[in-house]
């Protein structure tokens, strides 16, 4: 959207391997690459479920931009903020035209919502493989179970 409002925004949910959400929380990675993920839109919060063997919602970030590209465009444009080397970057893009490169603003660290807590929230949670959407009531229900 050219005016810069926010629109689309919705809170969601996605998987990160521990040493990436870590980083992304320090602040030194602030995009995150995907071959495929849903639309999501600017404004959007993303809650940062950290993999085995973390297995936890540690942090949250906003969506600030998505950038759909050719990866090498990507990596020419996103290499610095991107926290990967290039030899990781291309072996997880090969065979793919296009890359996603989310860029993340206002990281923090919550209190970790374990597997077992999250499930109070979904009945049926399993960590999502891309990226899972919550209801507005869900995302209630998970920020309170991350305040400090």
């Amino acid at each position: 959207m050219s005016d810069g409002q926010v629109t689309d925004a919705v809170d969601a949910i996605i998987s990160i391997h521990p040493g990436y959400a870590t980083a992304i929380l320090d602040g030194t990675k602030t995009i995150e690459l995907r071959r495929r993920i849903p639309s999501l839109g600017k404004g959007a919060r993303l809650w940062i479920y950290a993999t085995r063997p973390t297995a936890a919602v540690v942090g949250v970030a906003t969506i600030a931009d998505v950038s759909r590209a050719h990866p090498r465009t990507i990596w020419q444009k996103h290499r610095a903020a991107a926290g990967v080397d290039y030899d990781s970057f291309t072996e997880y893009f090969a065979g793919t035209t296009q890359g996603i490169a989310i860029l993340l603003a206002a990281a923090r660290r919550v209190r970790p919502v374990s597997l077992e807590q999250l499930r109070k929230v979904r009945a049926s949670f399993h960590p999502p493989q891309v990226l899972v959407r919550l209801t507005s009531a869900e995302a209630e229900a998970l920020e309170n179970l991350a305040k400090p």
